[in-house]
C-alpha cells in the first residue's frame, strides 16, 4: 500500500510542477483550490471535510480518517476588453489557464493529523497587443506561484481542533511594455525573474453543536525577493534586475450549518491585506542605458478588501452530491492607480457542481461564471499624462474545476 501511495503521489507531484500555470482572479489571488469547494463558491472553511481542508482550513484534517489524496485543476478562460475613448476596442489575448492543486492527508492518531498541499495560490495573466493604446503601460504580464504547505492538526477536545503549517512559495514573473519615443515604434522592455519566500498559517475548527461548525484560517504575508533580467531585445541590451513583492495576508472566517441529514449550508467571510502591494522598486543597469534612474518605482497602492461566499451542498444519495454557491469579491485596485496589468473591478460569481463517490474513489466537478462590474477610468496616474488608460473595461471569466480523490 505504501508503494502504491508513493507512486500515485509522485505522479501528481510531477503534474503539479510541469503544468502549474497562470490565472485570473481577485487581485491576483486564486481562492478556488478544489472542485468540491468551488462548487459551493469556495465557502468551505467551516465544513473542511475532505483533503482540500489543507488549503481552506487545515484544522479540519482531524475529521478525516486514514490516508487521503486529492488532485486536480481549475481551468480558467478570461475575456477582457478596453473600450477606448476614441471609439476603438482593445482585447487582451484569450487563452485557457490551468492552475493545479494536490493534497495528501494522514490521520496519525485519535488527536493528530498531518496534511500536505501543493497548489498555485497566486497568479496573473494579461497580454495586450503591442499595437493596443495602452501598450506603453503594459503588454505582457504573467505571474506564476507554486506553494508547498505541510500542516499538523491537533484535536484539543471533541469540539475543538487547531492546526499550524509552514508555507514555501516559489514565484516566477514576466512583465513587458512598449518604450516611448524617441525610441523607434515597437521597441519593448522585458522584465522576468523568480524568487522564493517563506510564511506560515494557523487555523481552528469549532463544533458548536452537532449541526453547526465555525472555522478560522489565517495565512501570513510572504515577502519574495525576485532576481532576473531586464532586456531590450531590439537594442541588444540585457542586464540583471531585481525587485521584491510581498504577497498578502489572508484571513477567512466560516460557518457551516447542517440543516438536515442531506442539506449543508455554508457562509464564509474573507479579508485580504492587499495593502502589502504598494509599489514595485525595479533595479537594473538597463534603466540607466535608457536614460532612467537605476531604480524605477511603479506605484500600486492597492487596498485591503473583503469577500463573502455563500454555498450549499445537497446529498442526493450515498454516491451523489449537488452543490451551488455565490461569491461577491471586492477589488483592491484604486481608481487613481488603475492599470491594464490588472484591470480589476468588483466581481460576482455563481457556481454549480457535483460530487460522486464510490468506495475509495471520489470525483468532483464544478463550474463558475464570474462577472466583473464594468469599470470606467477617467484619470489614472499610472499612464503619466497620456490618458491612454481612460475608457471602459469589461471582463468576465468561465472556470471549470475537476478534482479526483482516493482514500486508503
Amino acid at each position: 500500500m505504501i508503494r502504491r501511495l508513493m507512486t500515485v503521489a509522485a505522479s501528481v507531484l510531477v503534474s503539479v510542477f510541469l503544468f502549474s500555470s497562470i490565472s485570473f482572479a481577485a487581485g491576483f489571488s486564486l481562492p478556488d483550490q478544489s472542485a468540491s469547494a468551488m462548487g459551493m463558491a469556495s465557502a468551505f472553511v467551516g465544513q473542511a471535510d475532505d483533503a482540500s481542508a489543507v488549503w481552506y482550513n487545515p484544522a479540519g484534517l482531524t475529521q478525516l480518517d486514514g490516508t487521503r489524496i486529492m488532485g486536480g485543476f481549475v481551468a480558467i478562460y478570461p475575456n477582457i476588453t478596453h473600450e477606448n475613448t476614441d471609439g476603438t476596442t482593445d482585447v487582451s489575448s484569450r487563452a485557457i489557464h490551468v492552475p493545479v492543486h494536490f493534497y495528501v492527508t494522514r490521520k496519525m492518531s485519535d488527536t493528530v493529523s498531518l496534511g500536505l498541499g501543493i497548489n498555485n495560490p497566486f497568479g496573473l495573466a494579461t497580454n495586450w497587443s503591442n499595437s493596443s493604446e495602452t501598450s506603453g503601460v503594459a503588454t505582457l504580464s504573467e505571474v506564476v506561484s507554486t506553494e508547498i504547505n505541510p500542516n499538523i492538526a491537533y484535536k484539543i477536545t471533541d469540539n475543538l481542533s487547531v492546526a499550524a503549517g509552514v508555507a514555501y512559495v516559489h514565484l516566477w514573473a514576466a512583465l513587458a511594455n512598449i518604450l516611448p519615443p524617441p525610441l523607434p515604434p515597437g521597441v519593448d522592455l522585458r522584465l522576468s525573474g523568480s524568487g522564493d519566500g517563506w510564511g506560515g498559517n494557523i487555523a481552528a475548527l469549532y463544533k458548536a453543536t452537532d449541526q453547526l461548525n465555525f472555522g478560522l484560517s489565517y495565512r501570513s504575508r510572504i515577502k519574495i525577493d525576485v532576481d532576473g533580467n531586464a532586456e531590450v531585445p531590439a537594442l541588444g541590451i540585457t542586464n540583471s534586475a531585481t525587485t521584491s513583492i510581498t504577497l498578502p495576508d489572508l484571513l477567512q472566517l466560516g460557518a457551516s450549518y447542517k440543516a438536515t441529514d442531506r442539506l449543508t449550508l455554508n457562509l464564509d467571510l474573507g479579508y485580504t491585506w492587499w495593502s502589502t502591494y504598494d509599489k514595485l522598486d525595479l533595479n537594473s543597469a538597463t534603466f540607466t542605458l535608457l536614460g532612467l534612474p537605476s531604480t524605477v518605482t511603479q506605484q500600486k497602492q492597492w487596498k485591503d478588501v473583503w469577500n463573502v461566499r455563500i454555498g450549499g451542498q445537497y446529498k442526493l444519495s450515498e454516491q451523489w452530491k449537488l452543490r451551488a454557491g455565490y461569491v461577491y469579491d471586492q477589488n483592491p485596485v484604486r481608481e487613481n492607480w488603475f492599470e491594464t496589468r490588472v484591470p480589476d473591478s468588483d466581481r460576482q460569481g455563481i457556481t454549480v457542481g457535483t460530487g460522486y463517490s464510490n468506495g475509495s474513489i471520489s470525483v468532483d466537478v464544478a463550474y463558475m461564471y464570474l462577472h466583473f462590474n464594468n469599470r470606467t477610468i477617467t484619470d489614472s496616474l499610472a499612464d503619466g499624462s497620456t490618458n491612454v488608460l481612460n475608457g471602459t473595461y469589461k471582463s468576465d471569466a468561465h472556470l471549470l474545476g475537476v478534482t479526483v480523490g482516493y482514500k486508503f
